[in-house]
């Protein structure tokens, strides 16, 4: 897309001024044409920022609900011109796209294939499903032979729930994943690719958006603020791992769980997406307040966008799982990563201090306990 330098997206937003002790109401001018942004106080109608290049700020991070840092100015967005969203979000749906119970190694394959397909992630969690959940994701096929083998296939195992977003999502993820049977799907689909047979053919999708309305309700919904798909975490001898807003606007999410899932050591226990406040990061990272200088700049840093946060495990249960879990990751530093282990996942995926791909745990004690703040604690928020 060819862009003309007056081309705009506007959103509306909020900003707590802490001088002032209040939320001002701005606008969010963004230029894709040069990456150049304008924040105007419409109370005030003046310039709080005058139009300026700023490279950081990317398009996909433009997303209502997510809070941005221009220049140490955390704006959260909540809304946005109308203009904007039919450029942006016309005719932009939401999906439930489920991953069966396929072997671990291959879930990182899949995610990247959803996200090179060009489809957002705003929802993710693995889990197990009941009959009552299969029966009603399968009604199409309701009365066929095989659908007493597909139900207890789909139940015995773990699978993972996905909302993926895009623009006639409905449709364009069912041709991403082909038809039922991988041998007489098209070349290149999700299926055929990775998929057995019938039966084993990796995931499943939504015939029409009220179904996936409905699935996704049923997957990601709570009830009596009791999620109906409960979360997978153990909170045993295990140790936490978070997949940090950048990875996942970089699409690097698939690349990193298939580097955990397929090491001889760990395996991934729980997995969730996770909006986080500026408030709750800054709990999480409290430790590292008064010692490190990033302090801010991380708890920012994570509140900015989507993150997902994972259980690890070692297969090993006599090996210390944290310890062993830091050495995947490499130093926190990913330019001594590249150094000294040049295949961490910091090496691999992590750009400087702050964007430096994942957190894991520090303190072998803290496993449970960083785990559980996000699968007890913002789980049930």
């Amino acid at each position: 897309m060819v862009y003309d330098y007056f081309d705009k997206y506007t959103f509306l937003c909020e900003m707590f001024d802490e001088e002032a002790d209040e939320v001002k109401e701005l606008v969010l001018n963004f230029f894709p044409f040069d990456n150049s942004v304008q924040i105007i106080n419409t109370k005030e109608a003046k310039n709080l920022l005058k139009r300026v290049q700023f490279p950081p700020l990317k398009r996909e991070m433009l997303q209502i609900g997510n809070i941005i840092n221009i220049f140490s100015k955390l704006l959260y967005i909540k809304d946005c011109a109308p203009a904007t969203r039919n450029l942006l979000y016309h005719n932009v749906q939401s999906t439930f796209a489920l991953i069966k119970p396929v072997p671990p190694s291959a879930h990182g394959k899949i995610i990247t294939f959803i996200m090179k397909k060009g489809f957002r992630i705003v929802r993710m969690k693995n889990g197990k499903i009941d009959k009552d959940f299969a029966m009603e994701l399968y009604q199409n096929v309701a009365g066929s032979n095989l659908l007493p083998i597909i139900i207890n296939y789909i139940t015995t195992g773990e699978v993972i729930g996905l909302e993926l977003v895009a623009p006639d999502a409905v449709k364009k993820w069912r041709e991403c994943l082909g038809t039922t049977d991988p041998a007489t799907a098209a070349p290149g689909t999700l299926r055929r690719l990775y998929g057995e047979d019938k039966l084993r053919n990796v995931a499943h999708g939504c015939v029409t958006v009220e179904d996936a309305t409905v699935m996704l309700d049923k997957f990601f919904g709570y009830e009596n603020g009791i999620p109906r798909i409960a979360f997978r975490a153990t909170f045993k001898n295990c140790t936490c791992c978070i997949i940090k807003p950048h990875v996942i606007i970089d699409g690097n999410v698939g690349a990193i769980l298939e580097q955990i899932a397929t090491s001889e050591k760990f395996y991934i226990s729980a997995i969730a997406m996770f909006s986080v406040k500026l408030s709750n990061a800054q709990e999480f990272f409290e430790v590292y307040k008064e010692v490190l200088p990033e302090y801010e700049a991380m708890c920012i840093h994570l509140a900015e966008g989507k993150c997902i946060a994972l259980e690890v495990k070692c297969n090993d249960p006599s090996l210390n799982c944290v310890c062993e879990f830091r050495k995947l990751c490499g130093p926190r530093d990913p330019d001594l990563s590249r150094q000294l282990y040049p295949d961490s996942i910091r090496a691999l995926y992590g750009k400087d201090i702050v964007h430096n791909a994942v957190h894991c745990t520090d303190l072998p004690e803290d496993g449970e306990l960083e785990v559980e703040y996000f699968f007890k604690l913002l789980a049930n928020e």
